[in-house]
């Protein structure tokens, strides 16, 4: 087994979801409603997003709409299957959507704190973009 920081992003999504498969159905539900609250935020979070950051808010939305086509495509697959969930999910750079949104489950009370400790481990207690 490799060690934690010699794993790319699609390895440590595959090692949470076979860690916790019973979680990725909520994981997965809880995506869809940050890809959702994004959306419905889409025109505030531009106003006030800094100008000079590496991460641009058309780059962010482009990672939350990549991760909207991935949920669509492959729906209920991706909680049903630990492969499809990292494959799918932590491909590229749709990673640093995801990541964001397993930080911010992780502090939610319904987390498992398994999970939480987990996703810390894994992935870090920094999120990408903060907005509130």
């Amino acid at each position: 087994m490799k060690a934690l920081n010699d794993m790319n992003n699609v390895e440590r999504g595959y090692l949470l979801a076979k860690l916790f498969p019973q979680n990725l159905k909520d994981l997965t539900v809880f995506v869809q409603q940050e890809a959702e609250r994004f959306r419905e935020q889409e025109e505030y979070i531009r106003s006030i997003w800094a100008k000079r950051t590496f991460l641009t808010a058309d780059y962010w939305f482009s990672l939350v709409n990549n991760t909207e086509q991935v949920l669509k495509r492959y729906n209920v697959t991706l909680h049903r299957s630990t492969r499809v969930f990292s494959d799918q999910l932590f491909d590229g750079h749709n990673a640093i959507f995801l990541i964001n949104c397993l930080v911010e489950y992780a502090d939610r009370e319904e987390c498992n704190p398994k999970l939480k400790e987990a996703i810390h481990l894994l992935f870090g207690h920094d999120k990408m973009i903060v907005d509130s």
